[in-house]
């Protein structure tokens, strides 16, 4: 229920400015405008608590729209980071170069990275991001159980990953 053109108008009312704006929005202003009776609203709310009590590390990090940053990357990023925390440690110390042994992490993408975190309204936005969502860590890989080294072939089509990812 929050779509481009809803964001826009958003904007245009001063009801979005920056992303965590989204989380605080004044439901009732929103209620007199034209075209949102209470069972939108009610949609709207449950949509934006729905993502405010659950985000994984790897989408919260794709979300922030880091240039070069598309969602493989930051599924990379997420599983060597592990949390949230390690996020914005790196932040603070810029200490960049413990990324360049990501399989798939280049200097393109920690460019990106040392940009975005240079930018003060990014920090701000990204502190406020981290008080306000529940970001859950990143799932470590168990290294051993009765599955390893054990071989699949996947057939169909998956709903929530690539093939590559099962």
């Amino acid at each position: 229920g929050l779509g481009k053109k809803i964001v826009e108008n958003f904007w245009s009312l001063k009801l979005i400015r920056l992303p965590q704006d989204i989380f605080n929005l004044n439901y009732t202003e929103i209620e007199k405008m034209e075209g949102w009776g209470k069972q939108s609203i009610l949609n709207l709310k449950y949509s934006i608590n729905l993502r405010k009590k659950n985000i994984s590390f790897e989408r919260f990090i794709f979300a922030l729209g880091i240039r070069h940053i598309g969602l493989e990357n930051a599924k990379l990023i997420s599983k060597h980071l592990k949390s949230s925390d390690n996020f914005l440690t790196l932040s603070k110390l810029k200490n960049f170069d413990e990324l360049l042994v990501i399989d798939g992490i280049g200097e393109t993408q920690i460019n990106s990275i040392k940009n975005f975190f240079s930018n003060q309204i990014n920090l701000k936005v990204l502190n406020e991001l981290v008080k306000i969502l529940s970001i859950k860590d990143s799932l470590e890989l168990k290294k051993s159980g009765p599955l390893k080294n054990k071989n699949f072939m996947l057939t169909g089509k998956l709903k929530n990953m690539s093939r590559a990812e099962a």
